[in-house]
């Protein structure tokens, strides 16, 4: 997972060495966080946190 100032997430399959979700929130981001055996994303940033549940397919 890479978390860009910009306010862009992106997940990275490092095995397949390619992108496999982006999600973009519209405020700078502090931190971002994946958790692989749920598939939950927490994103946080100046506009608060947010919750996402990604699935890898």
């Amino acid at each position: 997972m890479s978390a860009a100032a910009d306010g862009t997430v992106r997940l990275w399959s490092l095995s397949e060495q390619r992108q496999t979700a982006k999600v973009r929130v519209d405020a700078s981001l502090h931190c971002a966080a994946f958790e692989p055996g749920t598939g939950e994303v927490l994103i946080g940033s100046a506009a608060g946190v947010v919750a996402l549940d990604i699935k890898d397919t």
